[in-house]
C-alpha cells in the first residue's frame, strides 16, 4: 500500500515539472530565423520635409531626391489657325469687300447674316436688268392702280421698285396679295433695323485680327472657337 502511493507521487511530481518547464521556456522567434547582432537594425523614419538617407553598400549615408521628376517644357501647339467674325456691316456690298481683302491674305471666309431685328416690312419688285425696264414696270404698276411706288435708283436694290413700308406683317402680307394678285411678284421684305452682315474668318497662324480689323474697315472683331 505504501509502495503504491509514493509511485502515484512521484507520477504527480513528474507532471508538475513537465507542465513548469513547457510553460516558461523562452519564446522563439516567430520567423525561426537567427538574427546577426552584428547587423545593423533597419529603424524607420518619422515624415520631415527632408528626403531620407540612403545607405549606399560602403555605409556612407546619401541624399536623394524623392520627389518624381516633371518635365516643365510646354509643348505649345504650332501652326494653329486664328478664328474671328469681323462686322457689323450695314450692307452685303460693305461685307464682301472685305471678304475680298482678307481671302487675299489667305483667309477663310464666310458671309453670316444675324438674325437681328427690325422695325416694319417692305414690299416691293425684285430689281430689273435696267433701269428702262423698272420705269416701263412703273407704269404698268400705276395702270394697275397701285400708284404709291418709287423706283430705287441706287444700292443693292437698284432697279427695283418700293411697294411700300408696313409697319405691321398683316398689313404688307394684305398688300403683297393684292399685288400678286395683278400678276406682279412682289416681295416682303423685314426692314432691317442698323447692321446685321458678319464675316467668320479661319486665317493661318499669325493672323492679327485687330490689325486687319482697322485694314478692312470692319467696326468690330470678336474671337470665335474654329
Amino acid at each position: 500500500m505504501f509502495a503504491r502511493m509514493l509511485l502515484v507521487w512521484l507520477v504527480v511530481m513528474n507532471l508538475g515539472v513537465l507542465a513548469w518547464w513547457a510553460l516558461h521556456r523562452p519564446q522563439l522567434a516567430e520567423s525561426g530565423a537567427q538574427v546577426d547582432p552584428s547587423i545593423p537594425r533597419l529603424e524607420l523614419l518619422q515624415a520631415s520635409g527632408d528626403p531620407p538617407p540612403v545607405t549606399t553598400a560602403g555605409g556612407q549615408a546619401q541624399l536623394h531626391a524623392l520627389q518624381p521628376q516633371v518635365d516643365v517644357t510646354a509643348s505649345t501647339a504650332q501652326g494653329e489657325s486664328v478664328c474671328a467674325s469681323f462686322g457689323p456691316f450695314a450692307e452685303t456690298s460693305q461685307a464682301n469687300a472685305a471678304a475680298a481683302s482678307l481671302r487675299g491674305i489667305g483667309a477663310k471666309v464666310k458671309l453670316r447674316q444675324a438674325p437681328g431685328s427690325h422695325r416694319g416690312y417692305n414690299v416691293q419688285l425684285p430689281p430689273l436688268a435696267s433701269a428702262a425696264e423698272a420705269n416701263a414696270m412703273a407704269a404698268r404698276l400705276r395702270a394697275a392702280g397701285f400708284n404709291d411706288l418709287v423706283v430705287i435708283k441706287q444700292g443693292e436694290q437698284q432697279n427695283g421698285i418700293a411697294l411700300g413700308r408696313f409697319g405691321s406683317e398683316e398689313n404688307a402680307r394684305r398688300h403683297q396679295a393684292a399685288l400678286r394678285a395683278k400678276g406682279f411678284r412682289a416681295q416682303l421684305l423685314p426692314n432691317a433695323n442698323g447692321s446685321r452682315f458678319w464675316l467668320d474668318v479661319e486665317a493661318p497662324a499669325g493672323f492679327n485680327a485687330a490689325a486687319q480689323r482697322r485694314a478692312i474697315n470692319a467696326p468690330g472683331v470678336q474671337n470665335i472657337r474654329c
